[in-house]
């Protein structure tokens, strides 16, 4: 089953009232003003959660995902909403300094180390001056969830049934977001389909602002 597929198949079987979301976002969301101009892009938003969160806050929201079941329900449920179907893989269909913030909540730790740079890279393109990246991924100890489980391909980095799953450890995000101005990195636990996920959660500043 191809990855497109998959999660298709997953989205479609979601019902709506199972689109909830948690207040990782809380901390960070103080310094941004909802009624002034510029998206902030949920990147890989799933079903929704934190683009719900964010749309009750009054926040501008852009919703990207690569499924088009996804984004149905997204429409749904919050049609206040924009949405883009998109690739992480390829360059993002947004102009150079035009979002306020991208979030990124379990979505960039699909990829090889190489394509994860890219990606970054490319989040810091669309980012404003002093815009701002929020993102969670899994931590190598996220074991509930397949750390160090399956054909290691590279470091952290496992295939498993097909499917590719990134495992991040603090000195691999040091590395990756050490042009960022990063003004917080920690491990936490959440819920995640009523299991316990370890995850880091990080906040930065687009490089080159001072």
């Amino acid at each position: 089953m191809s990855d497109a597929i998959y999660w298709n198949d997953l989205f479609s079987k979601l019902r709506p009232e199972q689109v909830k979301y948690d207040r990782w976002l809380e901390p960070f969301i103080g310094r941004l003003d909802p009624s002034e101009a510029g998206p902030i892009l949920d990147l890989g938003c799933g079903a929704g959660n934190d683009t719900m969160y964010l749309t009750e806050k009054g926040y501008s929201v852009i919703a990207c995902d690569r499924s088009a079941e996804a984004l149905m329900l997204v429409q749904k449920l919050m049609p206040q909403a924009k949405t883009e179907r998109l690739d992480l893989l390829r360059p993002l269909p947004f102009r150079d300094g035009s979002a306020r913030a991208v979030v990124s909540d379990l979505s960039l730790h699909y990829f090889s180390w190489s394509d994860t740079g890219k990606i970054v890279a490319e989040i810091s393109r669309v980012l404003e001056p002093g815009g701002q990246l929020w993102c969670r991924v899994n931590s190598t100890r996220d074991f509930e969830y397949g750390a160090g489980q399956g054909r290691l391909v590279e470091a952290n980095y496992y295939e498993l049934d097909g499917k590719h799953k990134r495992f991040f450890d603090r000195p691999q995000l040091e590395q990756l977001f050490q042009e960022w101005q990063v003004s917080f990195l920690q491990e936490q636990t959440m819920d995640r389909y009523d299991k316990p996920k370890v995850v880091w959660v990080l906040a930065a500043t687009k490089p080159g602002f001072r």
